[in-house]
């Protein structure tokens, strides 16, 4: 057997690993090197390539490889490891990670490498215990914009130029819509979820009318049409507050997914509307709180994947976060596959090892961090007190 380089071939021994939740990462990840082989390569000759151990169990960082490729026993979904490595990229002369770049045949790359990804564990677990921290401090003084006014969505018709007249879609005080009074304005409000479909809309070449479900506004008769058009788009079209609405996400079971989870919602990740299923993992979550390309999430509400945790937190005025208050208004139920109704605390980091997709179902369409469930819930409310 031909080695091409007289390197030692080293796997470096860790101590058991006691197990670790996604709050309290793996104190040491152990760098070792072994001998591979390479396709086209003569037979017998073999490369090394490093490795990554954690207790037990033993990762070859394989070259031209992504994480999901090489976690072969799903570190991340068990909560080995809070995320993906920072920054990895392998290719057969070096390993890249954190900004840290070795090559194999450096004397010191074992511990270089093994510095950069613990420092990384070591930040990641400062950070959590800064926010837990956080979390703990009296909730008296942590000033929230949490109010349902601001979060109610409506409909404002703009005639400041009558040529080119508007239709503004606010959430309180905030716009964050506008498109012209036209067809392809209108559907544009249908297709992104903030408008109910007419069954017929007309719109006048000259912008001068239009016609909804047979009901003709004539903004040239009559200045004020453009006040009765308003009163009708948020009395009868406002999607936004159907308590009828079907929910917007739909989580599946996937075991090829990292988390075992698929998960289904609408948005416009490339400025097209879609609502297709994503694998449950980081980027998908990170596009489920983008408020430019999704608007699922409500307002001040962030989501984070800390596998195998799902971390929700309300933003505060100071520009922190902090956890949802603990009590009925953020705890979730579902009927699970025993036909028993499991509960489920939003103010605490979800555990997805101990939820089926009914459960994450009703996680993600709950009124305290769904969007449309919100409104939904505050419907309701306004027709009972009615």
């Amino acid at each position: 057997m031909k080695v091409n380089r007289r390197l030692r071939v080293k796997i470096a021994g860790t101590q058991p690993f006691q197990g670790a939740s996604a709050f309290e990462p793996p104190q040491e990840i152990k760098i070792g090197k072994t001998a591979v082989s390479r396709e086209g390569d003569a037979p017998g000759v073999l490369v090394e390539v490093f490795t990554m151990t954690l207790g037990a169990e033993t990762i070859e960082l394989l070259p031209l490889k992504n994480w999901m490729q090489l976690d072969i026993h799903k570190w991340r979904a068990r909560g080995l490891l809070p995320r993906t490595p920072t920054g990895l990229e392998i290719t057969w002369d070096k390993v890249k990670v954190a900004g840290e770049m070795v090559s194999p045949w450096d004397p010191d790359a074992c511990s270089k490498l093994e510095k950069a990804f613990n420092e990384c564990l070591a930040v990641e677990k400062r950070n959590r215990e800064a926010a837990k921290e956080k979390a703990q401090a009296p909730l008296a003084q942590i000033a929230t914009y949490e109010r349902c006014d601001e979060e109610a969505v409506h409909f404002e018709v703009d005639m400041s130029n009558p040529e080119l007249p508007k239709i503004k879609c606010l959430e309180g005080n905030e716009t964050v819509k506008v498109v012209a009074l036209n067809l392809q304005g209108i559907n544009a409000l249908i297709e992104q979820g903030f408008m109910r479909k007419p069954t017929s809309l007309k719109v006048g070449a000259l912008h001068d009318w239009v016609e909804l479900d047979s009901h003709l506004f004539r903004f040239k008769d009559s200045p004020n049409e453009a006040n009765e058009l308003q009163k009708v788009l948020n009395g009868r079209y406002l999607l936004a507050g159907d308590p009828d609405a079907a929910p917007d996400v739909v989580v599946f079971q996937n075991p090829a997914s990292p988390t075992g989870f698929d998960i289904q919602f609408p948005a416009t990740p490339q400025g097209l509307v879609e609502n297709r299923k994503h694998h449950l993992n980081e980027e998908t979550i990170h596009l489920l709180q983008d408020p430019e390309r999704c608007r699922v999430l409500r307002k001040g509400i962030t989501a984070r994947l800390a596998a195998p945790d799902l971390v929700f937190k309300l933003k505060t005025a100071g520009g922190g976060e902090r956890y949802l208050e603990a009590g009925p208004q953020n705890t979730a139920s579902a009927e699970g596959e025993d036909g028993q109704t499991k509960r489920i605390d939003l103010s605490q980091p979800v555990s997805l090892l101990n939820l089926g997709v009914r459960e994450l179902t009703a996680v993600f369409n709950h009124p305290a961090v769904n969007r449309r469930a919100r409104m939904a819930e505050a419907a309701r409310s306004k027709d009972k007190s009615a």
